[in-house]
């Protein structure tokens, strides 16, 4: 996985090394619902657990409920979570139902307020056995959306391609002023760079710095719009999977990071529709763009381009389901005209794999949609697997320019 880090003779490295995520160094103790007989010479009180009070004689007394299925709770919580831990008088104790609760809570706070390191509360919890997929992105998105997300706040356009129906997505750091397009399309790359030229942030600062194109698999209904923008700004890398087998200037893996300023994107594997396909889902968990893979009210098609209904169902339910529940879904495609969704959502009304269908129950579904051929996969595929380029000797020479 690729991560940032301090380099090691840095203030902020030495204050990384010293922070803990263990709720003892920072006199709290995390304990269940009983927590009467913890609170002797504890001056404060935080309960976690919906169906417990708060009300403890002689301490300060707070209650931020949040549930005990982290699939249910929205990043955006965290704020008041963190809020109280700061104002709570220590030594103090965190309350649920088991404990569980308090620890992630503790953890993830310790890390925004002490540096950002998501990851180091990540691998303490997984070490105490209180975080699986779901916490782990509830953490790292209480972390970010608490850290890098306020100093740094996102750049973010949703733009339309009409004849393939195709999103792309431009994000960047309104700081720094790098920048990111998601999915882009041939025939928009100047509607693009005028886009992306245009943007004026609140400090009165116009235009952005487009460092990286990426894409969420190879498509088949449009060429990619990655070469087009080499053509105009020589120092943006194109990105795909690694598993896409096509060409560009950086291949990714699951857990990869792709940066813009202080922010980034990590990569989740979410492969079914093609073999490469890939999800990027936003440091904070605000938003995830999902590309064919998971769509609004649907998915990505499995009957051509090495499709795998199997593969799939598994790609979004475990892979993309996970996310926290008001984490935002921005697909490459609609045909509706909507715009956005929510994982909330889909996991109950999407019509194929939503309300717990089965995988075999999805299965089924996938295999009687009896869809036509896409219209431009013949020339779509050939130039997609060259980065946007019309064939191999183009491609070499953007490539050693």
């Amino acid at each position: 996985r690729t991560r940032w880090s301090p380099s090691l003779d840095s203030p902020l490295a030495s204050r990384l090394d010293m922070v803990s995520h263990k709720p003892e160094d920072h006199q709290l103790v995390c304990v269940g619902r009983e927590y009467t007989p913890h609170m002797e010479g504890r001056k404060g009180l935080l309960v976690l657990a919906p169906d417990v009070e708060a009300n403890a004689p002689g301490a300060e007394n707070f209650k931020v409920p949040i549930e005990s299925n982290f699939l249910k709770n929205p990043v955006n919580v965290a704020k008041d979570l963190f809020a109280a831990l700061d104002k709570m008088p220590k030594p103090g104790v965190v309350a649920c139902a088991s404990g569980r609760r308090a620890r992630i809570v503790v953890a993830a706070w310790a890390a925004a307020r002490n540096g950002g390191d998501a990851d180091a509360a990540v691998s303490h919890l997984e070490a105490t056995g209180d975080c699986k997929a779901d916490v782990a992105h509830w953490v790292r998105g209480a972390v970010a959306a608490n850290t890098a997300a306020l100093t740094n706040p996102l750049v973010f356009r949703q733009l339309f391609e009409k004849e393939s129906s195709t999103y792309t997505y431009l994000l960047g750091d309104a700081v720094t002023r790098e920048a990111i397009l998601i999915d882009p399309v041939d025939l928009t790359v100047e509607r693009d760079i005028a886009v992306i030229e245009g943007v004026v942030t609140s400090d009165g600062k116009q235009g952005l710095k487009l460092t990286k194109g990426l894409n969420t698999h190879c498509h088949a209904d449009h060429i990619t719009g990655t070469a087009g923008l080499k053509g105009k700004v020589p120092s943006c890398k194109s990105i795909i999977s690694k598993d896409a087998g096509a060409k560009a200037d950086v291949l990714v893996s699951g857990g990869d990071r792709i940066t813009f300023g202080k922010r980034f994107v990590e990569v989740i594997p979410t492969p079914g529709h093609t073999n490469g396909c890939v999800s990027f889902v936003m440091d904070d968990r605000s938003m995830v763009f999902t590309g064919d893979a998971l769509l609004i009210r649907g998915c990505g098609r499995t009957d051509f381009q090495q499709g795998d209904s199997h593969v799939l169902y598994k790609s979004v339910t475990e892979g993309l389901f996970v996310l926290p529940a008001d984490c935002l879904v921005y697909p490459a495609h609609d045909y509706q005209g909507r715009s956005n969704s929510s994982i909330s959502e889909e996991r109950v009304v999407n019509a194929r794999l939503g309300e717990g269908k089965t995988e075999e129950q999805f299965v089924a579904i996938m295999k009687n949609l009896n869809l036509p051929y896409p219209k431009k996969i013949d020339a779509s595929l050939p130039a997609n697997l060259l980065c946007g380029y019309p064939d191999d000797a183009s491609w070499k020479a953007a490539a050693t320019a």
